[in-house]
């Protein structure tokens, strides 16, 4: 999968660091950014391969304008980004949670505290390789 170009949308700058050195170590070009602002951004510019969003991010809880339900929305709307795949990757777990995002347009949902660093670039490998990964929506499509 080397080439492949990840971004990443996570607030928390430890985790972007360490998923950054794990998906490096992996082959993958890597980008992580903490708001959803640049996330939005850089999918525009980069047109990433796949991307992992925190629902949660600090600066929409500080005040700021999108959080990772918004960055879904805006990009699954634009022509430019909306085939790119797009996963939540949250420690939030709610039914309705999980059935936004995938009314929003996601491709799937990852919890974080499900998952090691290594089960997630599997899970990615998955992805690439054409295999459905990720917690599927709740409740049936209305």
């Amino acid at each position: 999968m080397a080439n492949k170009k990840i971004l990443m949308v996570e607030d928390e700058e430890t985790l972007r660091e360490m998923y950054k050195l794990k998906f490096e170590a992996a082959g993958y070009n890597f980008i992580g950014v903490p708001t959803g602002e640049e996330g939005i951004t850089l999918a525009e510019k980069e047109s990433p391969d796949l991307m992992l969003i925190d629902l949660m991010l600090k600066n929409k809880i500080d005040g700021g304008n999108i959080d990772g339900f918004g960055v879904i929305e805006e990009l699954k709307k634009d022509p430019k980004t909306k085939n790119i795949p797009m996963y939540a990757l949250t420690n939030l777990n709610q039914e309705s949670d999980i059935d936004q995002v995938f009314k929003l347009g996601a491709d799937g949902f990852f919890v974080k505290s499900d998952l090691t660093p290594q089960e997630l670039i599997d899970n990615v490998e998955r992805i690439f390789k054409g295999e459905k990964v990720g917690l599927k929506p709740v409740t049936s499509n209305q």
